[in-house]
């Protein structure tokens, strides 16, 4: 549920009240709704979903608006955005980074894995031959899931 009322602030707002505070800005009822939205989003949500839901109570907003809010909490460190599957932006959480993705080139779907270690090994190695510190906790794997991998290939032409 979407309260966005003054005073029912989540935690996460109160960060960003303070935030905004000290930047000189304030937290609308626009960007209450849209931190909310990706504290109640499970996984990634994209900005048209985002607009969309703010849209039905504030029908005065703009899709620009919505980017404008995304990037500058971005900025403040508060959400992230990757590109997953269709290669679109999709946002979460800073908090919820820490994790993989194993998109599918055939079907399109996407799976989450909490397990880092599978990527430390990795991250080691490329920290090792290249000198290069990889952030490996939002990383995107694409390959074949377990159901397309096993279907016959789709015919050419």
């Amino acid at each position: 549920m979407i309260h966005s009322e003054p005073g029912a602030e989540s935690g996460l707002a109160s960060i960003a009240i303070a935030d905004l505070k000290r930047r000189g800005l304030r937290l609308t009822p626009q960007r209450l709704m849209i931190l909310e939205l990706l504290e109640q989003s499970s996984g990634h949500i994209a900005p048209e979903d985002i607009y969309q839901q703010v849209h039905r109570r504030y029908p005065m907003i703009n899709r620009s608006t919505v980017h404008r809010t995304l990037d500058m909490l971005e900025e403040m460190g508060l959400v992230r955005h990757g590109h997953v599957a269709d290669g679109a932006a999709r946002y979460h959480l800073a908090r919820d980074v820490h994790h993989l993705h194993l998109v599918c080139h055939r079907c399109g779907g996407a799976m989450e894995v909490d397990d880092l270690s599978l990527a430390s090994a990795f991250a080691d190695l490329l920290q090792t031959r290249f000198g290069f510190r990889a952030d490996l906790t939002h990383f995107p794997i694409s390959g074949l899931c377990a159901r397309c991998a096993s279907a016959p290939p789709a015919p050419a032409g």
